[in-house]
């Protein structure tokens, strides 16, 4: 059984900052993070010495010069990109900033709703019953305590992009790894827009009544176990939902 205090604390996590989840694996991570900026600062030098011999082959192949005009266009858009590598972390703190106000603009309250609340069988076969009882039990607990464990497993991408952003945003000058990059940002935006797909499932999950929609009949063969059974295949559409929401996000991102 869910508490429905449980469940508003449990969502509220959703929007929370890679800071405010965990201050200190984000100490962590923002420390590797200022580490692997060196890297970063070293390939996007690579990249500009490659690009610049690249312009001076073609220009010496033409018979003219290198112009510092030349030099000068391509050095500041390399100039951005140490800014970007440098600000890296900020750049996804931003997107983790929109991302979680998308979800507070969906403004569902689950406050009055029992959304895991089952009540044992007490009649009919004493076997059948404790097996269904049993399997409710098992069933919902492992829907409640999935949602906490997407949640961690989330925040757990979340942080890995985090620390090792400063190494894949310096791809993004160069034409040939630039799709590296977006790449990269379009996962990271995917893993934090995954908060508000969860909770636009359970808004459409609760406006949905999904317990009257699947719910089995008394004068069903099931008899009095059928409150049991449309229990357990509420949890199992709800692990469903829950399980495909991070796909669910990146298809909307058009990330593979």
């Amino acid at each position: 059984m869910l508490e429905r205090r449980g469940m508003d604390r449990t969502l509220s996590e959703l929007t929370k900052t890679l800071g405010s989840y965990n201050k200190t694996v984000n100490s962590s991570i923002g420390a590797i993070n200022k580490s692997l900026m060196a890297i970063g600062y070293i390939l996007i030098s690579i990249l500009f010495l490659i690009e610049m011999l690249s312009w001076y082959r073609f220009i010496r192949n033409q018979g003219g010069e290198m112009t510092w005009k030349l030099f000068l266009e391509v050095a500041i858009k390399y100039f951005i990109a140490y800014f970007l590598v440098a600000q890296s972390g900020a750049i996804l703190n931003a997107i983790m900033w929109f991302t979680n106000g998308v979800t507070k603009l969906i403004g569902v309250n689950f406050g009055n709703d029992n959304m895991f609340t089952f009540t044992w069988i007490k009649k009919g076969n004493f076997g059948v019953r404790i097996v269904v009882n049993g399997l409710a039990s098992i069933i919902g607990a492992a829907a409640t305590l999935s949602i906490r464990v997407i949640i961690l497993l989330r925040f757990i991408e979340l942080y890995f992009f985090k620390a090792i952003a400063p190494v894949i945003v310096a791809f993004w000058m160069s034409d040939n790894t630039r799709h590296i990059a977006i790449n990269f940002l379009k996962m990271f935006g995917a893993v934090a827009l995954q908060g508000a797909v969860i909770v636009l499932l359970l808004a459409i999950w609760q406006g949905f009544n999904i317990d009257t929609a699947i719910q089995i009949s008394k004068d069903s063969w099931l008899g009095s176990f059928s409150a049991g059974f449309s229990y357990i295949g509420k949890c199992v559409v709800f692990l469903i939902l829950l399980i495909g929401s991070q796909r669910k996000a990146k298809q909307l991102l058009n990330v593979s």
